[in-house]
This record gives C-alpha cells, sequence and structure tokens, in this order.
C-alpha cells in the first residue's frame, strides 16, 4: 500500500505519524511499516501556488479542524474544486453539527469525520483503500539536486503507471530525453516502483538548473502555451471571470500564470505563460491571481 495524505487544517498531527523528509515551502514527511507506505505533505507557505501543489500531490486529504480560519476555508474551497472522493475530517473542539453545516453542498460532504485520537486517525488511514487505474507512467516532480558521482535526482511520488530501472522517458514541458539510472523507495534501490511510490530517481539528460518543480516523467503528454477547459466556477467565488482575467492554472504540480482568451458557455480558452504538460480530460484547479480569500475559481477538464 503506497499513497499520499495531503494534511490540511491543524498540521502539527503529522509529527506523531510520520518521520520528517525534505521541507521547503512543502513539508514532506514519511512513514513505512509492514502495514504500509505512506507519504504525508503540508503547506509551509501561505502562497496559493503551494496549497496547489500539495493538493497536487494528495490521494487522500486529512483536515484537523481546530479553529475555524480564513485559511482553512480556503483550503476547503480548494479541496472542493479538486473533488476528492474520499478524507477524513477531525473534530478537535468543534461541533461535528457545525462540521456537517460547513461541508454542506460541497464534494467534501462524502468525507468521514473522526474524533481527534492519533491511534484511531492512524488506523483509519491505514483502512483507506486508493485505487489506481492501470495507464503509461506520469511522475510530476517535486524536489530536485545533484548527487557528488550519481548525477542529477529527482523527487516524486508515481501518479499513475509504474517507473522502471533503464526506461527511456521524457521530461515535460522540457521537451528532453531522460533515462531512469536508478530507482529507489524509502532509501533503498529497487527495480520498479507502482503508482502512488514516492521515489528517488536517478536520471539522465537533464541538469538540475534546467528544472522545476511540476515537470512531468512520462512516456509522453499534450505540451502547449494554449489550452480550452471545461470550466466549472466555485458556488464560494465572488470575483467574474471574464475574458482579459488574469488567473492561475493548476494541473498536478504545474501551477501556471495565464490570460483568459475567450469564455462561451462552459469553455474556457486560456493563453499561459509557460508550456503545460497534460493529458487530455485531466483534472485542473483555477485560482485567481489576486490575494483576496478564497482564491480559487474553480475547476474544470483540460482538453
Amino acid at each position: 500500500m503506497h499513497f499520499t495524505i495531503g494534511a490540511f487544517g491543524n498540521t502539527d498531527f503529522v509529527k506523531k505519524l510520520a518521520k520528517a523528509g525534505t521541507a521547503n515551502d512543502i513539508a514532506i514527511y514519511n512513514h513505512s511499516s509492514s502495514e504500509g507506505v505512506l507519504t504525508y505533505v503540508h503547506a509551509l507557505s501561505d502562497k496559493i501556488h503551494t496549497l496547489l501543489q500539495v493538493i497536487g500531490m494528495t490521494d487522500l486529504p486529512v483536515i484537523w479542524l481546530s479553529q475555524l480560519t480564513p485559511a482553512v476555508g480556503e483550503q476547503i474551497v480548494a479541496l472542493d474544486a479538486a473533488g476528492f472522493l474520499h478524507g477524513l475530517i477531525v473534530a478537535d473542539g468543534i461541533p461535528r453539527e457545525q462540521i456537517t453545516q460547513l461541508v454542506k453542498g460541497s464534494s467534501l460532504e462524502a468525507f468521514d469525520v473522526v474524533s481527534n485520537d492519533i491511534a484511531e486517525l492512524r488506523q483509519r488511514i491505514l483502512k483507506t483503500e486508493i485505487k489506481h487505474g492501470d495507464s503509461r507512467p506520469w511522475v510530476p516532480v517535486d524536489n530536485y539536486f545533484e548527487v557528488k558521482g550519481v548525477g542529477t535526482v529527482v523527487l516524486a511520488v508515481v501518479k499513475r503507471g509504474r517507473i522502471k530501472k533503464y526506461d527511456a522517458l521524457r521530461l515535460e514541458p522540457l521537451g528532453k530525453e531522460v533515462l531512469i539510472k536508478g530507482v529507489q523507495s524509502q532509501d533503498k534501490d529497487v527495480q520498479e516502483a507502482e503508482t502512488g511510490t514516492r521515489v528517488g530517481l536517478n536520471i539522465k539528460g537533464a541538469e538540475p538548473d534546467e528544472l522545476k518543480r511540476g515537470n512531468v516523467i512520462c512516456k509522453e503528454a499534450k505540451v502547449s502555451k494554449e489550452v480550452k477547459a471545461l470550466f466549472t466556477k466555485s458556488k464560494y467565488s465572488k470575483e467574474q471571470v471574464e475574458n482579459g482575467s488574469q488567473l492561475f492554472v493548476a494541473a498536478d504540480l504545474q501551477v501556471v500564470a495565464a490570460a483568459v482568451v475567450e469564455m462561451q458557455n462552459a469553455k474556457i480558452s486560456l493563453r499561459l505563460e509557460q508550456h503545460l504538460a497534460y493529458q487530455p480530460g485531466q483534472k485542473c484547479i483555477f485560482a485567481s491571481a489576486k490575494q483576496l480569500l478564497p482564491r480559487i475559481l474553480g475547476s474544470g477538464f483540460l482538453e
């Protein structure tokens, strides 16, 4: 069992469930036992990019509600836009009736509400079944660096498919061919890694100074600076989206600035400042370029 838990609200609980790993604007914790291999992530920045990237990494969201703040409200709006089918809400000093009212009409209505007992939370997480469909490898990069004598190493979670040692793949949207020279999971060399696994990949064909968070290692992808999507506006957003609007498009860990070229019924056409790598039909989230919370404008599916 391999999957990633996104922590929202009061994230202190993560320290009791996993061991600290990489930390920059996103904190990453790891847990490995006979019960499963889990990755925990949470934001260390209030930037909208960071929130969207944490959501892009998440398979199972856990929201620890000890207080209701505008930031927590925005996290709830963002998770609703992402459309998660499963999740956990921890009631810590907030009545369940109030939580039920808070998430009414959102996708979070399907989330289970649990107590603030860490042992119970651990068991609920371990009992969760995350279904991954079989497909070609899709591995969004979250960290990268050079190791002396080894070369370029990227850290990532295998979002879809499997990745194997000696795979010849592409690094998009850079348009580069890369060879997977080595695969590690939990600091151990492995021959391959399945969907949901957090990996360290030694790659040949790209240097660290070329990379950025959100680059995707894959078999193939659509890459463009002009995209269209079916757009569903968030009911929590009061900002008008119209021709000329400036916003951000988030797909996996890519968060790209864009301008609205045309709005026609439920279809939005965008011109991006940078190339986006994606699969047709992929879910995306739209966020405002303004700082007024909540910054989530809505969601859509890329054509």
